[in-house]
């Protein structure tokens, strides 16, 4: 095992999936209230997105309540999008891999926040094409602060000094790379959100993540950036903040082996 030598226990595996699980149902929620301009926790149950009509327990149940329900409200039969089955899956799977690498520690607990972070960051994104401030900035903060009190295991808890220049790079590279190109261009071509978001991402997982996220987000972004232009022509917009969440999770949970496989070194 790359960052435990205890493997965990039959027992927490599962618990961990339903953790991610029940994670994923909460990503879903907040960010499609964060991007209608709601708040997370009113109204404190969950509701139909395109009735209201208040769900039950039974129909709020991760993942079992969309298929019981084959993707439709009860109330008035309108769909419910595959984006929250979607979710909770992505979720429980982050959390099992989570579980797999750093076993039952408080690694495991701030890694599988983040990725919580994570996805409501890129729901938000793909409804309004915006990383709201009022989230990446305090993930910053809290990143730094990982950074800073974890002991190091594996990806996290890398120390001060590799925080901040990750940090510097992520967030400043990309700031820099989008004043460039608008007034190169005189349109904006990345979004100063994408910068504050590898802010977050730096100052989690250091440097070396802040490239290694980058060229991933790029590679996940380039066939779905050539379907949509297919679609909707040369102009149509993509958001990009989904792919750096995906390389960002991507290198937390195999940073080390991704850098050794793009560096051409043997694998640690």
């Amino acid at each position: 095992m790359p960052a435990t030598q205890f493997p965990p226990s039959a027992l927490l595996l599962p618990l961990a999936g339903l953790l991610g699980l029940i994670l994923g149902s909460f990503a879903t929620c907040a960010g499609h209230r964060l991007a209608q301009g709601g708040s997370v926790l009113s109204p404190a149950r969950s509701y139909c997105p395109a009735c209201g009509h208040t769900l039950s327990w039974r129909e709020n149940i991760p993942l079992l309540g969309w298929l019981l329900q084959g993707g439709k409200c009860r109330f008035c039969q309108g769909k419910i999008p595959a984006r929250y089955p979607l979710t909770e899956l992505a979720s429980s799977g982050f959390a099992l891999a989570a579980m797999a690498v750093f076993g039952p520690t408080l690694h495991f607990l701030a890694a599988i926040l983040f990725a919580t972070l994570f996805l409501i960051l890129s729901l938000i994104d793909l409804e309004t094409y915006l990383l709201p401030d009022v989230l990446t900035l305090p993930g910053a903060a809290a990143a730094l602060a990982c950074s800073l009190l974890l002991p190091p295991l594996w990806t996290l808890g890398i120390g001060w000094q590799p925080a901040l220049t990750g940090a510097l790079l992520g967030g400043g590279g990309l700031w820099l790379v989008s004043v460039l190109y608008r007034r190169i261009r005189g349109v904006d071509g990345m979004g100063l959100g994408d910068a504050k978001l590898m802010l977050l991402v730096g100052a989690l997982l250091g440097p070396a993540a802040v490239g290694v996220t980058l060229f991933a987000g790029a590679c996940l972004a380039l066939p779905a950036g050539l379907l949509a232009a297919r679609s909707r022509g040369m102009q149509a917009r993509l958001p990009f903040g989904p792919f750096l969440c995906a390389g960002a999770a991507g290198y937390l949970l195999a940073g080390p082996w991704l850098l050794h496989w793009w560096l051409g070194l043997p694998l640690p």
